[in-house]
C-alpha cells in the first residue's frame, strides 16, 4: 500500500497583495476599457495575496531585475531569460519545502525515489539531479520528472509514487512540485491573459510517501486508495500553452469551469462515489468560479471546501503544488478524524483533464 508520511510547502520571498499585482498590471495599458476589465476580473478572483520570486512587481522600472527597465516593459523578457530565472530560483525554493519534512535529515538516506514536477521551467541536467546533489541524497536513487502537465501534475506524480510503493515494500518516495508561474507574466490583455496574469503565483510542495506506515505528524496513517483520470476532448483548446520566443502562449478560457461542472458529477457517478461518504475535499483552486461551480455540481456546502478557498485567497493558483497546499491544510487541521474517514482530492489540467485521488485514514 501507499501512505503519505508528510506534506510541507514553501513560498518565495516576495509577498504581494492582489491590489499590488493588479496595480502593476493596470500600468501596462492606457486603455480605460481594458483597465476596467482588469479591475473586474481581479475583484472576482477570490484572491487577496500571492507570492513571487520576482521583486519587480513592487519596484520602479529603473530597479527592475527581470522586466525591461522601462514603464512599457518592452521588449518583454525572452524565453531564455525566463528559463534562466527559473533555474536560479527553483532549486532553493524546492529545498526550502523539502527541509521542512519531518526528521528529513535523519531519513533522507532511506529515500529510494525522487519525482520532480514542474510546468514553468525546464533545463538539463534537471531539477531532480540538482536536488540529489544539494540534499546529498544517495547517488543511486531512482529519479523521474513529470514535466509540462499543468495544474494536475501533482496527482499524476503521486500516482507514479503509488505504483513504486506497491512494487517495492521498502520504498520511500519524495515528490517535489515547484512552479514559478509569475515568470510567465506577459504584457497581453486578451481574456486568456486577463485570467492568467491575475490568478497565478509561485510556490513549492514536498510530499514523502512510503510503502508502509511510518512515523508521521497525523492523528492516523493516511493511505492512498484510488486514482482516476478523465480527459474532456471538447476542452482541448480551453486550457493549453505553447512555447514562444517571448515566453508561454497561454490559452485559459472561462469555459473551463463549465466543462468541469458538467462532467464531475457523471465522473463520480461512474466511480460509484457518493459525496456523503467523503468527509474532506481537497479541490485544486484553479479559480474561484471553478471552485464555486464544482461545489454546485456536487451540491456541496462552500464550508466543505474551506481549505480550498483559503489557499486560493492567500496564495492564488500556483499550478501543480496548489492541491498539495490544500491537502496539507486538511491533514494538519483535521483533529476530529476517525479511522475510515475519506478524503477526495482532484485537480484540473490541460486537455481538459481531470485527475482524482482518494485517501483514507487507517
Amino acid at each position: 500500500m501507499t501512505y503519505i508520511s508528510d506534506i510541507q510547502t514553501a513560498l518565495p520571498d516576495y509577498f504581494y497583495s492582489q491590489k499590488d499585482l493588479t496595480s502593476f498590471y493596470l500600468k501596462t495599458t492606457d486603455n480605460e476599457s481594458l483597465q476596467r476589465k482588469i479591475k473586474i476580473v481581479s475583484s472576482k478572483s477570490g484572491i487577496e495575496s500571492r507570492y513571487s520570486v520576482l521583486k519587480d512587481f513592487a519596484s520602479q522600472p529603473i530597479d527592475f531585475e527581470f522586466f525591461n527597465k522601462t514603464a512599457t516593459l518592452l521588449p518583454e523578457p525572452s524565453l531564455t531569460k525566463r528559463m534562466q530565472f527559473y533555474k536560479q530560483y527553483a532549486l532553493p525554493l524546492s529545498v526550502k519545502a523539502i527541509k521542512k519534512l519531518h526528521n528529513f535529515n535523519s531519513i533522507k538516506h532511506a529515500i529510494t525515489d525522487v519525482i520532480t514536477v514542474t510546468c514553468t521551467g525546464l533545463f538539463a541536467p534537471g531539477l531532480e539531479i540538482e536536488l540529489i546533489n544539494a540534499l546529498e541524497l544517495k547517488p543511486n536513487i531512482n529519479r523521474y520528472s513529470v514535466n509540462f502537465m499543468g495544474c494536475n501534475a501533482a496527482i499524476i506524480a503521486l500516482k507514479q509514487a503509488d505504483a513504486i510503493c506497491k512494487n517495492n515494500p521498502e520504498a520511500n518516495v519524495l515528490v517535489v512540485c515547484t512552479e514559478l508561474c509569475t515568470l510567465h507574466f506577459q504584457k497581453q490583455h486578451s481574456d486568456d491573459y486577463l485570467l492568467s496574469n491575475l490568478i497565478f503565483g509561485d510556490g513549492a510542495a514536498a510530499v514523502l510517501l512510503s510503502s508502509k506506515p511510518t512515523d508521521n505528524c497525523y492523528k492516523f496513517n493516511v493511505q492512498i486508495t484510488h486514482f482516476n483520470s478523465l480527459v474532456l476532448p471538447n476542452g482541448y483548446k480551453d486550457m493549453a500553452w505553447e512555447l514562444s520566443e517571448t515566453g508561454f502562449i497561454m490559452n485559459l478560457t472561462s469555459y473551463v469551469s463549465d466543462l468541469i461542472k458538467q462532467n464531475i458529477k457523471p465522473m463520480l457517478d461512474g466511480l460509484k462515489l457518493n459525496t456523503l461518504d467523503i468527509q474532506k475535499w481537497a479541490i485544486h483552486p484553479g479559480g474561484k468560479r471553478i471552485v464555486d461551480e464544482f461545489a454546485e455540481a456536487l451540491m456541496l456546502n462552500q464550508s466543505q471546501l474551506t481549505e480550498t478557498y483559503n489557499v486560493l485567497k492567500n496564495y492564488g493558483n500556483m499550478s501543480s503544488p496548489t492541491v498539495l497546499f490544500v491537502l496539507k491544510q486538511i491533514l494538519d487541521n483535521n483533529k476530529t478524524s476517525e479511522r475510515g474517514n475519506k478524503i477526495f482530492a482532484t485537480a484540473f489540467g490541460p486537455g481538459i483533464s481531470i485527475e482524482t485521488m482518494q485517501l483514507e485514514y487507517v
